[in-house]
């Protein structure tokens, strides 16, 4: 049966009227590359992707630009949808210090990818399993905290990630201390079919490491394929972007349909959310 959706809440199955579309950031075009001088090199001892602590530095990481870099930076963090987007700071259990990205699905709940709550073969002593502690910062713009910070040690993720490290069920989620969530809002979220997501455009921001440290950047494709539990797109991502969503907007309103984690040579790809991923949302929103 159709529902429409709650605003911040998608339905189990949405009302499909209305178009897909892309962000209002200003001077955005897809595949129009920045100039070299608007381009920032980070520093060496810049904190690294969360996905590096599972994965090491070779592929599946999600940092993927192909061929030029059309990414904008997001200014207007303070605003939504951006400040809906949080900046991850991740203590894992040996003490190291990564980078990721959530973002807010209800009042406490904010998704990501699994790896970045539960580490998985790293190879390093005490650093597998889950995370000691992350930092959520909304809305983060370089040193500029709009909305503070909240730090959270209760986390959610599935079987499949934690007992397999199986990327088909790499998602997960972070539930925090206070309701920071009806400040900065959150976003929707759906169960698509093949053809609705093979004809929508995915829309993804977050915090990639080979920018400014702290700074959002957005960007968007048309999705290229789709199977059973992923989604393929060519949409601009860097380390630091692990846990991202990827969302359509329908009638305004943002849905999410995916969450960002891996990389690849010719598209980068996210966890779908399917029915059983959409009823553990719901669970942990609630």
């Amino acid at each position: 049966m159709m529902q429409p959706p709650s605003p911040g809440e998608a339905g189990g199955a949405l009302d499909e009227a209305g178009s897909d579309d892309l962000e209002a950031v200003e001077g955005y075009r897809p595949g129009e590359a920045l100039t070299a001088a608007s381009v920032h090199v980070p520093d060496l001892d810049n904190l690294r992707d969360i996905g590096e602590a599972s994965f090491g530095v070779a592929p599946p990481l999600s940092e993927t630009v192909h061929g030029p870099d059309d990414r904008r930076q997001i200014t207007t963090t303070s605003v939504y949808p951006w400040r809906a987007f949080a900046s991850l700071l991740i203590t894992a259990a040996d003490g190291s210090r990564w980078i990721g990205t959530g973002w807010f699905i209800g009042p406490h709940t904010l998704m990501t990818a699994g790896h970045v709550v539960y580490i998985k073969n790293s190879g390093v002593p005490g650093r597998d399993g889950w995370v000691r502690s992350i930092q959520v910062m909304p809305g983060r713009n370089g040193n500029s905290l709009p909305y503070g910070s909240v730090t959270s040690t209760n986390f959610r993720t599935v079987s499949g990630w934690t007992n397999g490290g199986d990327e088909n069920y790499d998602y997960g989620a972070i539930i925090t201390p206070t309701d920071l969530g009806n400040t900065v809002g959150w976003l929707g979220f759906g169960a698509y079919s093949d053809a609705d997501l093979r004809a929508s455009v995915g829309n993804v921001s977050g915090y990639p490491g080979d920018k400014a440290a702290g700074t959002q950047w957005y960007d968007a494709r048309k999705i290229a394929s789709v199977n059973s539990r992923k989604v393929y797109y060519d949409i601009d991502t860097a380390g630091g972007q692990s846990g991202s969503a990827v969302y359509r907007i329908v009638n305004g309103q943002r849905y999410a349909f995916a969450i960002h984690a891996y990389g690849g040579a010719t598209t980068n790809s996210g966890t779908r959310i399917t029915s059983p991923v959409f009823n553990n949302m719901r669970t942990w929103k609630a």
